[in-house]
């Protein structure tokens, strides 16, 4: 039981669902650590560049300051620091006070003055640390530099300070001094990197959103894979009836689910084909094995005599089952693609040449009703067989010297407007018929009409004309009446690439009264669908 789960949890993991869905959720994370990383690494750089800008600021400022003077009793602090007192400043004290007292440092910004190595004052109200203990005083004392500003960072416990060392000098003091402006850059860094914490939980959460959303969305697009997965589990050559349901067929994965339907189809009408294929073969195989193994039983191989009859029973009955396994080879061959091999037929001499043929197969009155002249195309070979074959049968439903005529014309087909033309070629006898009851089964394999139960043949001659005909993208039908003789007719549509029409010039005087005519342009026969390839009458 446990492993059952665990491999229907293995291949629930390698499913199409779960891969798409931690693709999507690895991407979709992969861009928001991307985005937020970046977004929150150029905070941090724009943290350090405002601290030196502050820097930068505050020692223009002082230095500005120093330049003009000191302000009067009546003047504004806001007053311009460009603008030039009456007098310097003379005193560091007095520079450093005005500067404090003009400044108003930021958040998280200390000022510190420094002269003669001591405190002298510090501006630290809202920064929450102060620069004038002893191990930042030596700190700046070590860093500082006569003439230059010094940027440097500095533990101060558990903060982490940046330092900018300002030096002061005036003519009239003498004094080594130094501005101290020192930023707390923990504090700074500290609320980017809350920031980026928040950023995360909210990515994280924006992650089971997304993947809940991605899992149902996955799940309603990847539904029919899913499903022609499952079909293909229950799929065996026992059972090839099953079809993935389509819901849509203009989606990728719809389309997938027809193409695998129509596989599926074809499968099914292979082994379909191989099971009559077997099931014929092993139907007609058994009565001349049987008359085989009978006549073996029953010969005197001591009488020469009756080991020569039986021989030649031996023989023929060979011969009929080669012919057979023969038939049923064309048969399976007429599924295949290459089973017709189409090129270019000049009906005339081909229906002169394919009628001298036809004169071989017995004593009959041949003649030529129609002589179609131009040019087709189809596979010569596969027609001859199929006019020859039907030629053949007509000869076995008649006696030596009656009628068997051939011919050929092109029709309109269908009455149906823009429909195309069609080429006819027939075979006519002056036999016992058809009746109308067995015109339809006549076409199917092995099937026999009444009248020809006594005539010996396979049963498949019929059929082979039908598959070749449906090879070509036509059919065979018959027009017959008992007594009044059968007519089959081939018809094939023709080549609409731009093939010459065939014209149709009689050949041969009207048949006497009683023989059935020729089949006239457009008028369907009585015959099989298309599909169907079965026979009776051979």
């Amino acid at each position: 039981m446990a492993g059952t789960r665990w491999e229907r949890l293995r291949t629930e993991l390698r499913s199409v669902r779960s891969r798409v869905l931690a693709t999507v959720l690895a991407v979709l994370a992969a861009a928001l650590l991307l985005v937020g990383g970046l977004t929150h690494y150029l905070r941090l750089v724009d943290v350090d560049e405002s601290v030196r800008q502050d820097i930068v600021q505050e020692a223009g400022e002082l230095q500005r300051l120093a330049q003009r003077g000191p302000l009067g009793p009546d003047a504004s602090p806001t007053e311009d620091l460009d603008a030039t007192a009456e007098e310097p400043f003379a005193d560091l004290d007095q520079l450093f006070y005005t500067f404090l007292t003009t400044t108003v440092p930021g958040e998280y910004e200390a000022i510190l003055a420094v002269v003669d190595g001591e405190p002298a004052f510090e501006h630290a109200d809202r920064s929450g640390f102060q620069l004038d203990d002893p191990a930042t005083l030596a700190a700046v004392a070590e860093r500082s530099r006569p003439g230059q500003t010094v940027v440097f960072d500095h533990r101060q416990g558990e903060r982490q300070l940046r330092l900018g060392v300002i030096p002061v000098d005036l003519a009239a003091d003498d004094r080594p001094a130094h501005l101290v402006v020192g930023f707390d850059m923990s504090a700074q860094r500290g609320l980017v990197l809350e920031s980026l914490g928040r950023y995360l939980a909210i990515a994280g959460l924006t992650l089971v959103v997304a993947g809940l959303a991605a899992y149902v969305l996955v799940g309603r697009v990847t539904a029919p894979i899913t499903r022609l997965r499952r079909a293909t589990e229950q799929i065996s050559p026992d059972d090839l009836g099953r079809r993935v349901p389509v819901t849509r067929e203009d989606s990728d994965v719809g389309q997938l689910a027809v193409n695998f339907n129509g596989m599926l189809a074809r499968i099914e009408a292979g082994f379909r084909q191989q099971r009559q294929f077997l099931d014929d073969a092993a139907h007609e195989l058994r009565t001349p094995l049987t008359i085989l193994h009978g006549n073996l039983e029953l010969m005197d191989e001591h009488d020469p005599a009756d080991v020569a009859e039986t021989r030649a029973v031996l023989l023929d009955e060979i011969g009929r089952m080669n012919r057979l396994v023969e038939d049923l080879l064309l048969l399976a061959k007429a599924q295949r693609a290459d089973f017709v091999r189409p090129g270019t037929v000049d009906l005339g001499p081909w229906l002169d040449t394919t009628l001298e043929r036809a004169r071989a197969l017995g004593e009959r009155d041949w003649r030529l009703d129609a002589r179609a002249e131009g040019l087709v195309r189809a596979d010569e070979q596969r027609l001859t067989q199929a006019v020859l074959q039907l030629a053949a049968n007509a000869v076995k439903f008649s006696a030596p010297g009656d009628v068997v005529a051939l011919g050929a014309a092109g029709s309109t087909g269908s009455a149906a407007p823009g429909a195309g033309r069609e080429l006819e070629i027939w075979v006519r006898d002056t036999g016992p018929g058809i009746a109308e009851a067995d015109q339809q089964r006549i076409f199917e394999r092995f099937a026999r009409a009444e009248t020809g139960r006594t005539v010996e043949g396979s049963g498949l001659g019929l059929a082979i004309v039908a598959a070749i005909a449906h090879a070509h993208g036509g059919d065979v039908r018959v027009r017959s009446r008992p007594g009044a003789g059968a007519t089959f007719t081939v018809r094939l549509p023709l080549d609409p690439a731009g093939r010459a029409a065939p014209t149709a010039a009689p050949a041969a005087p009207a048949p006497p009264a009683g023989e059935p005519a020729p089949p006239p342009d457009g008028t369907p026969g009585t015959g099989p669908h298309p599909s169907r390839t079965h026979e009776s009458r051979k």
